[in-house]
Protein backbone atom coordinates (compact mmCIF):
# COMPACT_ATOMS: atom_id res chain seq x y z
CA UNK A 1 0.00 0.00 0.00
CA UNK A 2 1.23 3.23 -1.36
CA UNK A 3 3.11 4.67 1.45
CA UNK A 4 2.56 2.33 4.34
CA UNK A 5 5.02 -0.59 5.00
CA UNK A 6 3.04 -3.90 4.60
CA UNK A 7 5.18 -5.19 7.68
CA UNK A 8 3.41 -3.06 9.54
CA UNK A 9 -0.01 -5.76 8.86
CA UNK A 10 2.18 -8.52 8.81
CA UNK A 11 3.68 -8.70 11.96
CA UNK A 12 0.59 -8.25 13.72
CA UNK A 13 -1.16 -10.75 11.73
CA UNK A 14 -1.83 -13.01 14.31
CA UNK A 15 -3.20 -10.85 16.77
CA UNK A 16 -5.63 -9.72 14.24
CA UNK A 17 -6.58 -12.70 13.72
CA UNK A 18 -7.61 -13.16 17.48
CA UNK A 19 -8.91 -9.36 17.27
CA UNK A 20 -11.20 -10.49 14.73
CA UNK A 21 -13.12 -13.27 17.09
CA UNK A 22 -13.51 -10.42 19.78
CA UNK A 23 -17.49 -9.22 20.04
CA UNK A 24 -16.61 -5.30 18.63
CA UNK A 25 -14.98 -7.40 15.56
CA UNK A 26 -17.57 -10.36 15.38
CA UNK A 27 -20.40 -6.88 14.87
CA UNK A 28 -18.40 -5.34 12.78
CA UNK A 29 -18.35 -8.16 9.76
CA UNK A 30 -21.72 -9.01 11.34
CA UNK A 31 -23.34 -5.42 10.25
CA UNK A 32 -21.36 -4.85 6.92
CA UNK A 33 -22.66 -8.51 5.89
CA UNK A 34 -26.36 -7.28 6.51
CA UNK A 35 -25.35 -4.00 5.13
CA UNK A 36 -24.87 -6.23 1.83
CA UNK A 37 -27.08 -8.37 1.87
CA UNK A 38 -29.88 -5.43 2.04
CA UNK A 39 -27.83 -4.35 -1.16
CA UNK A 40 -27.55 -6.64 -3.33
CA UNK A 41 -31.04 -8.84 -1.85
CA UNK A 42 -31.21 -11.87 -4.30
CA UNK A 43 -29.41 -11.06 -7.23
CA UNK A 44 -26.98 -14.33 -7.92
CA UNK A 45 -23.66 -14.59 -9.09
CA UNK A 46 -22.15 -11.44 -8.98
CA UNK A 47 -18.63 -10.78 -9.88
CA UNK A 48 -17.04 -8.62 -6.74
CA UNK A 49 -14.02 -6.97 -6.21
CA UNK A 50 -12.55 -6.69 -2.67
CA UNK A 51 -9.84 -4.10 -2.83
CA UNK A 52 -7.33 -4.39 0.83
CA UNK A 53 -9.43 -7.24 1.47
CA UNK A 54 -6.95 -9.33 3.85
CA UNK A 55 -7.93 -12.63 4.83
CA UNK A 56 -10.91 -12.67 3.08
CA UNK A 57 -13.43 -12.39 6.24
CA UNK A 58 -15.49 -10.40 4.23
CA UNK A 59 -15.75 -12.32 1.19
CA UNK A 60 -16.32 -15.46 2.46
CA UNK A 61 -19.87 -14.54 3.53
CA UNK A 62 -20.47 -13.59 -0.03
CA UNK A 63 -18.63 -16.36 -2.05
CA UNK A 64 -20.74 -19.03 0.63
CA UNK A 65 -24.00 -16.69 -1.67
CA UNK A 66 -22.79 -18.32 -4.48
CA UNK A 67 -20.57 -14.44 -5.82
CA UNK A 68 -17.25 -14.65 -7.34
CA UNK A 69 -14.87 -12.48 -5.30
CA UNK A 70 -11.42 -11.39 -6.31
CA UNK A 71 -9.26 -10.62 -3.22
CA UNK A 72 -6.55 -7.95 -3.94
CA UNK A 73 -4.17 -7.28 -1.30
CA UNK A 74 -0.20 -6.12 -0.60
CA UNK A 75 0.41 -8.33 2.48
CA UNK A 76 0.85 -12.05 1.07
CA UNK A 77 0.41 -13.50 4.34
CA UNK A 78 -3.26 -12.47 4.20
CA UNK A 79 -4.00 -13.43 0.94
CA UNK A 80 -2.39 -16.87 2.17
CA UNK A 81 -4.74 -17.34 5.01
CA UNK A 82 -7.45 -16.07 2.63
CA UNK A 83 -6.76 -18.93 0.45
CA UNK A 84 -6.57 -21.39 3.06
CA UNK A 85 -10.02 -20.25 4.85
CA UNK A 86 -11.65 -20.51 1.69
CA UNK A 87 -10.63 -24.22 1.04
CA UNK A 88 -11.73 -24.93 4.50
CA UNK A 89 -15.20 -23.55 3.81
CA UNK A 90 -15.37 -25.61 0.43
CA UNK A 91 -15.76 -22.02 -1.88
CA UNK A 92 -12.00 -21.86 -3.17
CA UNK A 93 -13.85 -22.21 -6.87
CA UNK A 94 -15.40 -18.58 -6.02
CA UNK A 95 -12.76 -16.97 -4.21
CA UNK A 96 -8.86 -16.05 -6.03
CA UNK A 97 -6.32 -14.01 -4.51
CA UNK A 98 -3.72 -11.83 -5.72
CA UNK A 99 -1.12 -9.39 -4.90
CA UNK A 100 -1.80 -6.08 -5.57
CA UNK A 101 -0.42 -2.74 -4.51
CA UNK A 102 -3.99 -1.18 -3.65
CA UNK A 103 -3.10 1.89 -1.82
CA UNK A 104 -1.26 3.10 -4.85
CA UNK A 105 -4.54 2.12 -7.12
CA UNK A 106 -2.75 -0.34 -9.13
CA UNK A 107 -5.70 -2.66 -9.70
CA UNK A 108 -4.85 -5.28 -12.08
CA UNK A 109 -8.58 -5.87 -13.33
CA UNK A 110 -10.54 -5.78 -16.44
CA UNK A 111 -12.01 -1.85 -16.40
CA UNK A 112 -15.97 -1.85 -15.96
CA UNK A 113 -16.22 -5.65 -14.81
CA UNK A 114 -17.32 -5.64 -11.35
CA UNK A 115 -20.73 -5.81 -10.21
CA UNK A 116 -19.77 -4.46 -6.87
CA UNK A 117 -16.11 -3.23 -4.99
CA UNK A 118 -15.35 -3.43 -1.50
CA UNK A 119 -12.92 -1.38 0.28
CA UNK A 120 -13.18 -1.81 3.85
CA UNK A 121 -10.77 -0.65 6.30
CA UNK A 122 -8.28 0.76 3.14
CA UNK A 123 -8.63 4.48 2.60
CA UNK A 124 -8.20 5.87 6.23
CA UNK A 125 -4.08 4.58 5.75
CA UNK A 126 -3.56 6.60 2.73
CA UNK A 127 -2.67 10.32 2.17
CA UNK A 128 -3.97 10.61 -1.19
CA UNK A 129 -6.65 7.93 -1.72
CA UNK A 130 -7.70 9.53 -5.15
CA UNK A 131 -5.73 6.62 -7.10
CA UNK A 132 -7.72 4.14 -5.22
CA UNK A 133 -11.08 5.54 -5.72
CA UNK A 134 -10.46 6.25 -8.98
CA UNK A 135 -9.24 3.00 -9.71
CA UNK A 136 -12.41 1.27 -8.07
CA UNK A 137 -14.96 2.98 -9.97
CA UNK A 138 -13.40 2.27 -13.28
CA UNK A 139 -13.32 -1.23 -11.81
CA UNK A 140 -17.20 -1.31 -12.12
CA UNK A 141 -19.47 -2.18 -14.65
CA UNK A 142 -21.96 1.01 -15.09
CA UNK A 143 -24.60 0.84 -12.52
CA UNK A 144 -22.44 -1.26 -10.24
CA UNK A 145 -21.98 -0.73 -6.25
CA UNK A 146 -19.03 0.23 -3.91
CA UNK A 147 -18.93 -0.22 -0.30
CA UNK A 148 -16.38 2.00 1.62
CA UNK A 149 -15.82 0.93 5.74
CA UNK A 150 -14.23 4.12 6.94
CA UNK A 151 -13.62 5.52 10.57
CA UNK A 152 -15.98 8.24 11.72
CA UNK A 153 -13.71 11.24 12.93
CA UNK A 154 -16.08 12.08 15.94
CA UNK A 155 -15.90 8.37 17.48
CA UNK A 156 -12.29 8.56 18.75
CA UNK A 157 -13.16 11.20 20.97
CA UNK A 158 -16.53 9.40 22.10
CA UNK A 159 -14.18 6.13 22.79
CA UNK A 160 -11.66 7.80 24.57
CA UNK A 161 -14.55 9.97 26.87
CA UNK A 162 -17.48 7.14 27.33
CA UNK A 163 -15.52 3.71 27.33
CA UNK A 164 -12.14 4.86 28.47
CA UNK A 165 -12.96 7.54 30.70
CA UNK A 166 -9.93 10.01 29.92
CA UNK A 167 -11.79 13.31 29.19
CA UNK A 168 -8.06 15.35 28.44
CA UNK A 169 -7.68 13.19 25.31
CA UNK A 170 -11.23 13.13 24.63
CA UNK A 171 -10.97 17.00 24.45
CA UNK A 172 -7.48 16.77 22.63
CA UNK A 173 -8.87 14.69 19.69
CA UNK A 174 -12.03 16.96 19.17
CA UNK A 175 -10.36 18.97 16.19
CA UNK A 176 -7.81 15.73 15.31
CA UNK A 177 -7.69 14.60 11.87
CA UNK A 178 -5.46 11.73 12.59
CA UNK A 179 -5.42 9.17 14.95
CA UNK A 180 -3.35 6.17 15.86
CA UNK A 181 -4.61 2.32 15.61
CA UNK A 182 -4.36 0.61 18.52
CA UNK A 183 -3.98 -2.83 16.97
CA UNK A 184 -1.95 -1.77 14.47
CA UNK A 185 -0.28 1.67 15.77
CA UNK A 186 -0.41 2.74 12.14
CA UNK A 187 -1.47 6.23 11.86
CA UNK A 188 -5.13 7.06 9.85
CA UNK A 189 -6.65 9.56 8.26
CA UNK A 190 -10.18 11.17 9.73
CA UNK A 191 -12.54 12.63 7.00
CA UNK A 192 -16.08 13.84 7.38
CA UNK A 193 -18.85 12.65 5.11
CA UNK A 194 -19.11 15.87 3.08
CA UNK A 195 -15.48 15.68 2.05
CA UNK A 196 -16.25 11.68 1.66
CA UNK A 197 -19.05 12.27 -0.47
CA UNK A 198 -17.18 14.62 -2.62
CA UNK A 199 -14.09 12.74 -2.95
CA UNK A 200 -16.33 10.04 -4.13
CA UNK A 201 -18.06 12.24 -6.92
CA UNK A 202 -14.60 13.21 -7.83
CA UNK A 203 -14.46 9.22 -8.73
CA UNK A 204 -17.15 9.76 -10.77
CA UNK A 205 -19.52 7.91 -8.50
CA UNK A 206 -22.78 9.13 -6.68
CA UNK A 207 -22.91 8.07 -2.94
CA UNK A 208 -26.40 6.46 -2.04
CA UNK A 209 -26.28 6.22 1.59
CA UNK A 210 -24.49 5.37 4.89
CA UNK A 211 -24.69 3.22 7.31
CA UNK A 212 -23.49 2.92 11.55
CA UNK A 213 -21.28 0.17 12.42
CA UNK A 214 -21.18 -0.30 15.86
CA UNK A 215 -23.08 2.76 17.08
CA UNK A 216 -22.83 1.89 20.68
CA UNK A 217 -20.26 -1.30 21.28
CA UNK A 218 -17.26 0.55 21.01
CA UNK A 219 -18.59 3.43 24.01
CA UNK A 220 -19.73 1.02 26.36
CA UNK A 221 -17.91 0.48 29.75
CA UNK A 222 -19.28 -3.06 30.42
CA UNK A 223 -17.10 -5.62 28.61
CA UNK A 224 -18.73 -8.60 30.74
CA UNK A 225 -21.97 -7.79 28.83
CA UNK A 226 -20.50 -7.39 25.41
CA UNK A 227 -18.51 -10.85 25.97
CA UNK A 228 -21.24 -12.86 27.44
CA UNK A 229 -23.66 -14.08 24.65
CA UNK A 230 -26.92 -12.85 25.38
CA UNK A 231 -25.61 -9.81 25.70
CA UNK A 232 -23.81 -10.45 22.14
CA UNK A 233 -27.13 -11.19 20.78
CA UNK A 234 -28.81 -8.48 22.34
CA UNK A 235 -26.04 -5.74 21.41
CA UNK A 236 -26.95 -6.78 17.84
CA UNK A 237 -30.19 -6.34 17.26
CA UNK A 238 -29.66 -3.15 18.92
CA UNK A 239 -26.64 -2.43 16.16
CA UNK A 240 -28.61 -3.88 13.45
CA UNK A 241 -31.30 -1.37 14.41
CA UNK A 242 -29.74 1.60 14.82
CA UNK A 243 -27.14 1.62 12.25
CA UNK A 244 -29.86 2.58 9.65
CA UNK A 245 -31.07 6.01 11.37
CA UNK A 246 -29.56 8.97 12.23
CA UNK A 247 -28.73 10.25 14.90
CA UNK A 248 -27.26 6.96 16.14
CA UNK A 249 -25.13 5.77 12.79
CA UNK A 250 -23.89 9.75 13.15
CA UNK A 251 -21.97 8.77 16.36
CA UNK A 252 -20.79 5.18 14.83
CA UNK A 253 -17.43 3.95 15.50
CA UNK A 254 -17.21 3.35 11.58
CA UNK A 255 -19.32 4.29 8.24
CA UNK A 256 -20.30 2.18 5.74
CA UNK A 257 -20.46 4.16 2.98
CA UNK A 258 -22.66 2.89 -0.66
CA UNK A 259 -22.06 4.70 -3.63
CA UNK A 260 -22.89 3.69 -7.19
CA UNK A 261 -20.80 4.33 -10.71
CA UNK A 262 -23.73 6.17 -13.17
CA UNK A 263 -25.42 3.93 -15.65
CA UNK A 264 -24.74 6.51 -18.18
CA UNK A 265 -20.95 7.19 -17.34
CA UNK A 266 -19.68 5.96 -20.15
CA UNK A 267 -21.69 8.41 -22.44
Amino acid sequence: MAGVDPSIFADKFAAWQHSQEQPWNRLRYLLVEANLQRLIGDRASLRVLDVGGGDGRDALSLAKQGHSVLILDYVSEMLAAAARRAAEAGVQDRIDVQLADVGAGDLPVVPDSYDLVLCHNVLQYLRDPAPLLHASAAALRPGGWLSLLVPNPASEALRQALQQHDLRAARASLDATTHRTILFDAEVHLVELPALWDRLAAAGLVPVDYYGVRCVNDYLHDDERKFSEEGFVQLLALELAMGQRSPYRDIARLWQIIARKPLNCCG
